[in-house]
C-alpha cells in the first residue's frame, strides 16, 4: 500500500492540556503501526500502553521524559524509545513524531490520575 501524507494544519486535535495530535497513519490503514506528529508546549500526565511500543522522534524543542524514577532529557533530532507496559510522564516545549507498534489503539492507553511536580 502506497500512502503520502500531507500535513494539514486543520485537522489537529488536541487531547489535553495543549498536547495535540495530528494522525497520519492510524490503526485504519491496517499495517501494523501508526504515526502520529504531535506538539506539546507543557506537561503530559503519567500513563502508559499496554499494546504498544512507543517511539518519540523530536523534530525540534526540548522535552523531559520521567521514567522509572529518573529524568532523561531528549532534544531535538534525538529519539526516546518507551516500551509497553511502561509508566512514564513528559514535559517540555516540542514538536515530534510518535510512531505506536503495533497501531495506537486508545482502549489500550491508562492514564494515571499523576503529575509530574514540579
Amino acid at each position: 500500500m502506497y500512502k503520502k501524507v500531507i500535513y494539514d494544519k486543520n485537522k489537529s486535535i488536541e487531547v489535553e492540556n495543549g498536547y495535540i495530535v495530528d494522525n497520519y497513519i492510524s490503526k485504519d490503514d491496517d499495517i501494523g503501526y501508526s504515526v502520529v506528529r504531535t506538539h506539546l508546549d507543557g506537561k503530559h500526565p503519567f500513563m502508559k500502553n499496554t499494546n504498544s511500543n512507543r517511539t518519540y522522534y523530536l523534530i525540534n524543542g526540548e522535552a523531559n521524559f520521567y521514567i522509572d524514577n529518573q529524568i532523561i532529557n531528549v532534544s531535538s533530532g534525538e529519539m526516546m524509545v518507551i516500551p509497553k507496559n511502561t509508566k512514564y510522564a513528559f514535559k517540555g516545549k516540542f514538536d515530534a513524531i510518535l510512531i505506536d507498534c503495533p497501531a495506537f489503539d486508545v482502549k489500550y492507553d491508562v492514564i494515571y490520575d499523576e503529575e509530574i511536580s514540579d
